[in-house]
């Protein structure tokens, strides 16, 4: 799969699946623009994509709660390369596992002004970009398993993934006379920092259920974005990519 000469916005870039995208666009020639939440994560991420290829990539640290820092990482991606021609909305949160009698208002507003309000805020700024480009361009945005099949627990989470699934739709329609295709990204439980970091086992517990029984790994959902952004991919938009080692069939 080619990407050369495509610049691309990644949010979340820092770690995970974000990561392994940005890995992944810049091998396959594209530049990117890497946001994430200031810190040592995002400045090794950089270091590790300019590593890959020369100049292949720029950090802008941003909160996507924040729409003015989000309108200033497509600013630099402008300034730097000239052009966009596609955005991966990654970036996302959990929230704390609890049960949906236990969970106070304050920690639903948090996962929803991250992952619905913050992905909304990218996904409309590169839109206007892209529009206003006039050249088309490719959005993927990344949803869940849990969208369509929730865990207990996450009840936050699995809210916003599902109103994002849906979001998708609405926007491949809208933008379609504009050559922009939109689709989502559906990963089942994957191999993540995020994952590992619930404890307990819990990303074993849940390979276990799957019928291919192993989680996925973030370089597979990675090429799925890569060829969404291609080239190889004209005609797909409003689809659902989904890669979860069966979780939803099972």
């Amino acid at each position: 799969m080619d990407l050369t000469g495509k610049t691309i916005v990644i949010t979340g870039a820092a770690s995970g699946i974000g990561r392994a995208t940005a890995d992944a666009c810049v091998a396959a020639g594209a530049n990117v623009v890497a946001t994430d939440l200031p810190g040592a994560k995002l400045d090794a991420a950089v270091a590790a994509l300019g590593a890959m290829r020369q100049g292949a990539a720029i950090g802008v640290a941003a909160d996507i709660r924040d729409g003015t820092k989000v309108a200033a990482v497509f600013d630099r991606a402008a300034e730097r390369y000239g052009r966009l021609d596609g955005v991966f909305a990654n970036a996302g949160i959990t929230g704390t596992r609890m049960p949906a009698g236990e969970i106070d208002f304050e920690t639903w507003k948090h996962v929803i002004d991250v992952n619905l309000h913050g992905t909304f805020r990218t996904a409309s700024e590169g839109t206007r970009r892209l529009i206003a480009q006039g050249k088309g361009g490719s959005i993927v945005i990344s949803g869940s398993s849990q969208g369509l099949r929730p865990v207990p627990g996450f009840i936050a989470y699995a809210a916003t993934k599902g109103a994002l699934q849906t979001l998708v739709h609405s926007l491949a329609l809208e933008l379609a006379p504009h050559r922009i295709r939109v689709n989502a990204l559906i990963p089942g439980t994957t191999n993540t920092e995020l994952v590992q970091s619930l404890g307990g086992g819990y990303g074993e517990r849940m390979a276990k259920s799957f019928p291919l029984g192993e989680l996925v790994e973030p370089g597979e959902l990675a090429q799925l974005v890569v060829f969404a952004m291609s080239d190889l991919a004209p005609h797909m938009t409003g689809s659902h990519l989904k890669i979860d080692s069966g979780r939803l069939i099972a």
